[in-house]
């Protein structure tokens, strides 16, 4: 791999439009082409749909956070691979977990090969990744992404736990976000500023960051996942819900006796069918349910800004992750 060393003039350099974001990022797309190209034909089959989609949140988060605080450099293309390769892993996992048939548009991995192919499918994608982390003696790096596993699997286990639980509450909720969805993005932003040679200190506000807007990243989706159509997700509309996950908007919304006093019993027979699902989608349009969720998002990008502002740099790389973390609070898909 050849890094390139030019530095561009950053002046008026449109936030989203920087070239060596755009140059870090290729190179991690070339990798994750070699990581295909180089797996037997049936892997490569299976797993190119995945890899080859996405908008590669992880793996950015994984090179900007670097380019913060030095010039772009291989450990951290090698480790925006690898935090690529974990969550395509991970949501290979979640789809049998939750029985889906499609992402992103596709068929899923479970649906069209079955559970048995999708899991070894998953295994493969984290024993790569662990391969790559080896390989180029990453070992602070690896040493992020197993404690972000080991969390995700534990929020695995919680959700599961609660499934059509009515009681549950905002704060076992953003437990399990944090663990789910937050961990494996603060590895991601640790990682990064570790790539650069960082010390603890700057390395846990990074952590922070990615922790924080983490979490709000995660009740965006849930917001989506009942307000979106299944062309912008990828998926049917409030599958979550189907599934038995309870987020914070109906979390909201149940805190009302009398939606909790409508809906206990249809979730304690944990199998919502279509018409209590668009009963109560209808309930938590017409409350101020997802005005509350958004604010509590709009307060967990607050605190990642204000984590990230104690990072004592100050340059463009730095100002782009402020509104990346801004403009999920505006996303649609």
């Amino acid at each position: 791999m050849v890094i390139s060393d030019n530095k561009s003039d950053r002046k008026n350099i449109e936030l989203y439009d920087i070239p060596q974001v755009h140059y870090g990022m290729q190179l991690v797309e070339n990798e994750l082409l070699k990581v295909i190209s180089k797996s037997d034909t049936m892997i490569c089959e299976i797993i190119k749909g995945l890899l080859n989609t996405g908008k590669k949140i992880r793996p950015k988060l994984v090179i900007i956070s670097g380019m913060c605080f030095d010039e772009l450099n291989e450990k951290m293309v090698y480790t925006a691979v690898a935090s690529e390769l974990i969550h395509t892993a991970s949501l290979i996992h979640d789809d049998i977990i939750d029985g889906s048939d499609y992402r992103r548009n596709k068929p899923t991995i479970n649906y069209t090969y079955g559970n048995y192919v999708a899991v070894l499918a998953g295994d493969f994608l984290f024993a790569k990744a662990f391969e790559i982390l080896s390989n180029h003696y990453l070992t602070k790096c690896t040493l992020y992404f197993v404690k972000a596993i080991h969390e995700m699997c534990s929020g695995e286990i919680l959700q599961s736990n609660r499934r059509f639980d009515i009681s549950i509450t905002e704060h076992e909720y953003i437990l399990n976000i944090s663990k789910k969805t937050a961990s494996l993005i603060s590895a991601c932003c640790m990682a990064g500023a570790e790539n650069a040679g960082e010390d603890d200190y700057v390395i846990t506000l990074m952590g922070l960051f990615g922790y924080y807007m983490g979490c709000a990243f995660q009740i965006i989706d849930d917001i989506l996942d009942i307000t979106g159509n299944q062309e912008e997700l990828g998926k049917p509309a409030a599958h979550d819900l189907t599934e038995g996950n309870i987020s914070l908007p109906f979390i909201y919304l149940f805190e009302e006796t009398r939606y909790k006093d409508r809906y206990k019993d249809v979730l304690n027979k944990k199998q919502i069918d279509r018409e209590a699902k668009e009963d109560m989608i209808h309930d938590v349009l017409n409350s101020d349910s997802l005005l509350r969720a958004k604010n509590k998002a709009r307060e967990y990008v607050d605190k990642a800004i204000e984590s990230l502002c104690k990072v004592p740099q100050q340059n463009v790389y730095k100002e782009l992750l402020i509104k990346m973390s801004l403009d999920s609070l505006e996303r649609c898909y």
